[in-house]
């Protein structure tokens, strides 16, 4: 089969490898598509790998073409979505099911091979079958997607809908931040939903009157925003992972606001005396999120998956362009060079296509 494998820092190869084997527990999967995520660009390019060779690649689907014996919830020609975190099964978070923070996790694409290839051996315990009306393109997106809905939850939003008023203001106009806003927009009443980012390629791919779009590009326009709307908002959702929009959740907050940070910092944060005392004073409610729930009573994969059936959000929409694997590095790195400032490249989202 082929694959692109991280051979080493900055350098992806094309190899041609055995399909995996599998073991009792486990189903082979012929991939379908799998989505590029940030962090794969760090893991290529910034020394992120834990190992060499590796294949990346976590947000997949795909179709069941062999499995193991002990495998009985599912058959061959099932359609699959992936978990891709493996537990330990041993820690109290995985005794109390809370999967997500596992203290000695394993992860496809990272700290386990994953699927940018055209086949990949999964633990049956990590599949999601996936009904015929349910799209494979969609479904490969379920990882991020479950990722959204599980902050929606931490800020107690998610079973809710009328919020007339309330205001919502969403930093971040990336892969999550477009598909968090296209669910507010149609599952949510807000009085008032903001969108800020720098760049209107993003911002222009919303396109519903409902929300406003606030294009903040440098350090005065910042200031200008914050002078006329600092304590404005009563949910802050800050998903750019920029450090200094950290501080910025904080100063658009109203007292007694939520604030989510989902988005994966890219450098260190100072926080001033004053704006701890903000913090203090306004009673800030300040979450951090990771991952999503999977097989607990509060399983986030299935109401993501209930999302896609009810045509609340579909997330291919957001794809900028499904590739080859002989173009992953290519791609990868023009991205890396745009995350670095080192070159614009416009860009929301690439999907590694297997289905051709």
């Amino acid at each position: 089969m082929k694959a692109a494998s991280l051979v080493s820092n900055s350098r992806i190869k094309i190899i041609q490898r055995n399909i995996p084997k599998f073991n009792k527990d486990e189903c082979l999967i012929k991939v379908s598509s799998c989505g590029i995520c940030s962090s794969d660009i760090y893991r290529a390019f910034d020394n992120g790998a834990y190992f060499y060779p590796l294949i990346m690649g976590h947000e997949f689907s795909g179709t069941i073409i062999k499995k193991g014996l002990n495998v009985l919830n599912f058959k061959v020609g099932d359609n699959v979505s992936v978990f891709p975190l493996l537990p330990c099964f041993n820690c109290e978070s995985c005794n109390n099911k809370d999967y997500v923070t596992c203290k000695n996790y394993k992860y496809y694409g990272s700290r386990n091979d994953g699927a940018f290839c055209e086949y990949i051996s999964v633990k049956s315990w990590n599949l999601i079958k996936l009904d015929s009306d349910i799209d494979l393109d969609d479904a490969s997106f379920l990882e991020p997607l479950s990722v959204v809905v599980h902050g929606l939850k931490r800020m107690n939003i998610y079973n809710k809908s009328k919020f007339e008023n309330k205001n919502v203001c969403i930093i971040g106009c990336g892969f999550l931040g477009l598909m968090l806003t296209e669910i507010i927009i149609n599952n949510y009443s807000f009085n008032k939903i903001s969108i800020i980012d720098r760049n209107d390629f993003k911002l222009n791919l919303i396109k519903s009157d409902k929300v406003s779009k606030i294009n903040l590009s440098s350090e005065t326009d910042w200031k200008n925003f914050l002078g006329s709307n600092g304590d404005n908002y009563d949910y802050v959702f800050e998903m750019s992972g920029f450090y200094k929009n950290f501080v910025r959740s904080i100063e658009l907050s109203k007292p007694k606001a939520k604030i989510l940070w989902l988005g994966n910092v890219d450098s260190d944060i100072e926080f001033s005396r004053s704006l701890i005392s903000s913090v203090l004073r306004k009673e800030l409610n300040i979450i951090g999120t990771w991952n999503s729930n999977y097989k607990n009573k509060n399983d986030d994969w299935i109401d993501s998956l209930e999302l896609l059936r009810k045509k609340v959000i579909k997330p291919s929409k957001f794809v900028t362009k499904y590739i080859k694997v002989e173009e992953v590095e290519n791609i990868i790195k023009k991205m890396f060079d745009h995350k670095t400032g080192k070159k614009r490249y416009d860009y929301i989202k690439y999907s590694v296509d297997f289905k051709s």
